[in-house]
């Protein structure tokens, strides 16, 4: 049955991969964080979770709604949260929270203005004044290594920006990088990576990709896993 489903999607040029965000996938690497960062929490992120239980883990996301929510959910039992947004350096911003019929998208927040096909389904826009600090600022009160997961609608790079002392600690870092013009004043992928590198940090694995619908679809952005070349 599963040579046929593959032989079928062949035919139709697609193919099966396996699902890479789960824990027993990330823990496959063998990585050993003392403290992991997700930046850009939504609704949280429970694979990472699961995957390191015996990390510190610490939650920042401007939208306080983002901690009530893991801890609604269960997904954590202890964690600490920052409600600020990154940036490359201390400031205010503004937050854009969209409405769609289903209600507020509290994942698809943003610093940035979106400008892909997605904004044609909101049917309004909430705004917020929100703080912006560096990463660094806040990690420098949590020694050891690092696990990072940035999912920032649209300024992974100024979030990187502002942590390349925090950079320097990392393991592992989990990037949502867009590969299309999603929002403006998005950066350029080719930045986000020399970032990482020259943190020391190379591209390793893509966990997902998010392409709109059919066969032909361009990838809009993907998940993407960056380590250590040697451990």
């Amino acid at each position: 049955m599963l040579q046929e489903i593959r032989r079928t999607l062949k035919s139709e040029g697609m193919v099966i991969h396996p699902i890479k965000t789960r824990a027993p996938y990330i823990r496959g690497y063998g990585f050993t964080p003392e403290v992991v960062f997700d930046v850009g929490v939504a609704q949280g992120t429970p694979w990472l979770y699961r995957s390191f239980p015996e990390a510190q883990f610490v939650l920042i996301d401007p939208q306080e709604s983002s901690a009530e929510a893991v801890r609604a959910r269960g997904l954590l039992k202890d964690f600490h949260f920052h409600a600020t947004a990154l940036g490359a350096q201390e400031g205010r911003a503004t937050l854009m929270v969209p409405h769609s019929d289903k209600g507020e998208q509290v994942a698809m927040a943003s610093l940035k203005r979106r400008t892909d096909k997605l904004a044609k389904n909101f049917t309004k826009t909430d705004t917020h004044y929100v703080s912006v600090k560096p990463l660094d600022e806040i990690a420098v009160a949590y020694p050891g290594r690092v696990g990072l997961k940035i999912d920032t609608e649209g300024s992974e790079l100024e979030v990187l920006t502002g942590a390349r002392e925090t950079l320097q600690r990392c393991d592992f870092a989990i990037l949502e990088l867009s590969v299309t013009q999603r929002f403006a004043g998005v950066g350029l992928p080719s930045q986000a990576i020399a970032l990482l590198a020259e943190a020391g940090l190379e591209w390793r694995d893509v966990l997902s990709i998010g392409s709109g619908p059919g066969k032909r679809a361009q990838p809009r952005y993907m998940d993407v896993l960056f380590t250590r070349w040697t451990s």
